[in-house]
């Protein structure tokens, strides 16, 4: 049982982990990682042969996941940006469709299982973890997916190298399949998994993947959008230079609002134009009520029917609210 608990669950051919080493990329990811190479009490006492494997395995769940996290970190900004709000269940409402989806999937995962997608800990209990959950094994899966994908990914982007800050193309990361037939065999010789997920957690894994393309798709349009800048607007001091625009998001619902307040453009009908009229009507008979009144005082008829609107001789006219 200690010899079964001291043994990574992942086996990858030797010639896949002698090609994958040999990447200046995952070699250089590989030295920064190496300074938390802290075992548990329970690995601690592994071979040194047993704990290389360890943090060969850990260091490529971390190239794996890391630049999904940077992915969603990335996305996070630029919804707070958007919405210009730091409201975490707001941020969804910056994407739409799948990649809503996929933000709200990463959300909910990376809250939860931070220490993991950082791979802090213990490299094996690290590892271990993978097969924890049917979340850990889809966004793993997910992850080596979107490292072959041919678009745009997080893995050809800015989360190559941790000690970069602009990685340059010969420090971005390779692609990273070698986890996936690793995967396979750790759930079909796993006691609790069996042979019969695979299926399954692929094919969701598979979905997951391409929803978080339709992420990244997204925020490259927010990005520019959130980046351009705002139109000029003047006031009576002058021109004057606003900031940087938040998002189209914002431009589309101040119009909204705008377009809301102006109403919908309807041709007024007979019926309302009667009842305008004898709105106006009401207003002036309470007019001539209060004039009458107070003209019944003291004021002689030549100035009360000048102070009522009337002339010399006039009549009184016929209206619709009083005939």
């Amino acid at each position: 049982m200690a010899d079964t608990l001291a043994m990574s669950p992942f086996k990858i051919p030797l010639e896949d982990e002698e090609l994958l080493c040999g990447h200046e990329g995952f070699r250089v990811l590989r030295d920064y990682l190496a300074r938390d190479a802290d075992f548990c009490s329970t690995h601690i006492h592994s071979d040194p042969a047993t704990q290389a494997k360890w943090l060969l395995h850990r260091d490529l769940l971390h190239a794996l996941v890391m630049p999904v996290v940077s992915l969603f970190k990335r996305a996070s900004a630029l919804a707070e940006a958007a919405l210009c709000t730091r409201n975490t269940e707001d941020l969804e409402l910056a994407f739409s469709g799948v990649a809503r989806g996929a933000f709200l999937c990463l959300q909910c995962f990376v809250e939860e299982e931070e220490d993991w997608c950082r791979t802090i800990g213990c490299p094996a209990c690290v590892t271990t973890a993978t097969l924890s959950t049917e979340s850990h094994i889809r966004l793993t899966i997910a992850a080596s997916l979107l490292s072959t994908s041919p678009v745009s990914t997080p893995n050809s982007s800015n989360a190559s190298t941790p000690t970069d800050e602009h990685p340059s193309p010969s420090k971005s990361l390779p692609p990273l399949p070698h986890i996936l037939p690793a995967l396979r065999d750790a759930l079909s010789s796993d006691p609790f998994w069996g042979p019969d997920h695979w299926t399954h957690m692929f094919a969701r894994a598979d979905q997951l993947s391409a929803d978080i393309q339709e992420l990244i798709a997204e925020c490259i349009d927010l990005e520019s959008l959130v980046s351009s800048p705002r139109p000029t607007s003047y006031s009576s001091a002058g021109p004057r230079r606003v900031g940087t625009a938040p998002a189209l998001l914002l431009q589309r619902m101040a119009h909204g609002e705008e377009e809301e307040r102006k109403g919908a453009k309807v041709r007024v009908s007979q019926m309302a134009k009667r009842q305008m009229k004898l709105r106006d009507e009401e207003m002036e008979m309470v007019r001539r009520c209060a004039m009458q009144c107070w003209a019944r005082t003291a004021v002689p008829s030549r100035i009360r029917g000048e102070l009522l609107g009337m002339r010399d001789g006039e009549k009184r006219r016929r209206n619709l609210s009083c005939p």
